[in-house]
């Protein structure tokens, strides 16, 4: 993916960055207390005691047990394996585990303790570690306790071993410093949950863009269609959303009247193509370079709802402008409606005439329009099978041809009815409309194969809705029709007049001009 790529998904799907940076920055913000316990939290204890190893004199032994002189096994301290021995088993832990009033088995009590020995000093340190710093200290003092007293009574196996405590178990707190600790201040955790929810926004973004296959751009529309696009039209401001409005008419300086001039250009000037098997673009007329103007122009679109009367409305203008007489014929059968954008009623039309052949003539259904030069045929008031009618149009449109230098037909949608496929034949240049972010992918190859299998030409399509940037057209040249720069240029027109002509003296320029005979 390029940087471009990425800037064009960042713009695209900015919302989606800018909630998910939101919710986590707000979320952060209400879980975090406005004054934060900045004291280190101990998560646990740890106690330990420590024990001597000794030897026991001679005469403090039991009386009831054998002399050192008779059990020469008496006379020898055992190893400090095996004093760790007698603390973690036998009766160490079952003495320890009632003095504690423990319950379960003592050898898990036991297991619980970490005892280690010391040749060196001869010392014995038995540890434990528990959330309850007091509990951790009672449990090592109290099998320290209980060794130094199993000790005490030379049990077999013990020689002349004897215990001392030289420290009792305290708590010590264990402070963690590893890994990372999120800052307590609320301001820093709220900005640190915005960059992760910045992160998780763009990540969306790029997952949301591979799943969504709809054609926004004027790129991706001329790769699914194989065709070029021959006009973008901007997105409509709310208030020019009415029917019966016509852009080109009512507002002719504005970039929208702008783009269906480009249309009307190119339909004028560019030679139509033909989608061949293989579905590329191909002139229709080989290595023939010699344009020849279409007559009969059908526009149509993928799906119902894609500005397609609108643009034939505004084409019709736009060809009026010209000094052509215009015919536009309302053939969407199914749902007519162009007639609502030149604010006709609706009356007898197509189907009329194709019901009654030889009764009705072209002449007594051709109704004039608000746009001079613009004359409309509406769809007619026997519409109860439009696909049979459809059929049958040839000749209306030869009728057409003789009385209008352009025709325009505005069809049914391509994927939407069939009607539009027996037209296709009869025109001479066929135009899509397109709205932007309307058409998937998977549409636009079944439009493009449609199209390649019935050999028909192809002029291009029309981007309506697109994202086109008024000021790089027009701001120098003063087009538009905002009311700032009408100002302007007033100003602009009175200070050149206000300035003598170059290469005059002032005299020269203070005399008035002869008119010219």
């Amino acid at each position: 993916m390029s940087l471009h790529d990425f800037i064009k998904i960042v713009r695209q799907r900015w919302w989606v960055i800018l909630l998910c940076t939101l919710v986590a920055a707000a979320a952060m913000f209400i879980v975090t207390p406005a004054r934060s316990d900045t004291s280190q939290r101990i998560g646990s204890y740890t106690a330990t005691a420590t024990l001597l190893v000794g030897q026991r004199a001679p005469e403090t032994r039991p009386s009831a047990r054998p002399s050192a002189e008779d059990d020469p096994a008496l006379q020898q301290p055992v190893s400090l394996g095996r004093i760790e021995l007698f603390i973690k088993r036998g009766q160490v832990p079952i003495r320890a585990a009632q003095a504690l009033g423990y319950r379960d088995d003592p050898a898990l009590l036991a297991s619980g303790l970490d005892v280690t020995t010391d040749p060196m000093s001869d010392s014995v340190s038995i540890t434990t570690t528990a959330a309850d710093g007091a509990h951790a200290a009672r449990v090592a003092n109290t099998f320290a306790n209980e060794a130094i007293r199993y000790f005490a009574e030379a049990p077999e196996g013990a020689g002349s071993t004897e215990l001392s405590m030289l420290q009792e178990a305290t708590p010590i707190p264990n402070r963690s410093t590893a890994g990372f600790v999120i800052p307590p201040d609320r301001n820093i955790r709220t900005a640190l949950a915005a960059l992760v929810g910045l992160l998780v926004g763009l990540a969306l973004a790029l997952l949301l863009d591979r799943l969504d296959s709809r054609l926004r751009t004027r790129a991706e529309v001329a790769d699914a269609l194989r065709m070029p696009v021959i006009a973008e039209v901007p997105r409509l401001k709310r208030g020019d959303r009415a029917d019966g409005t016509i852009l080109t008419l009512n507002k002719p300086l504005s970039v929208y009247a702008d783009g269906y001039r480009a249309a009307r250009t190119a339909l004028m000037h560019l030679p139509t193509q033909q989608l061949q098997g293989d579905w590329s673009p191909r002139r229709a007329n080989g290595d023939d370079n010699e344009v020849k103007v279409a007559k009969v122009i059908l526009l149509s679109s993928a799906h119902a709802a894609e500005g397609k009367s609108t643009s034939v409305a505004n084409l019709a203008a736009s060809f009026a402008e010209t000094g052509m007489r215009v015919l536009v014929l309302d053939a969407d059968l199914r749902s007519p409606d162009a007639h609502v954008k030149f604010d006709v009623p609706q009356g007898a039309g197509i189907s009329d005439y194709l019901t009654s052949r030889g009764a009705v003539e072209l002449e007594d259904i051709m109704r004039p329009t608000s746009v001079e030069g613009v004359k409309i045929v509406t769809a007619g008031t026997r519409l109860d099978y439009p696909a049979s009618l459809t059929s049958r149009l040839a000749p209306l449109l030869d009728d057409a041809r003789q009385a209008a230098d352009i025709v325009l037909i505005d069809t049914a949608p391509l994927l939407a009815a069939s009607d539009v496929f027996d037209i296709l034949p009869l025109a001479d240049a066929i135009v899509l409309v397109v709205r932007a972010g309307r058409l998937t992918e998977n549409a636009a190859n079944r439009v493009a194969e449609l199209l390649g299998r019935f050999r028909v030409p192809v002029t291009g399509a029309i981007l309506i809705g697109g994202h086109v940037r008024k000021a790089d057209y027009g701001s120098g040249y003063g087009y538009g029709d905002s009311p700032t720069r009408g100002k302007n240029r007033r100003t602009q027109r009175s200070a050149t007049q206000a300035l003598p002509p170059r290469g005059l003296d002032h005299d020269e320029a203070s005399e008035p001009r002869r008119s010219r005979p």
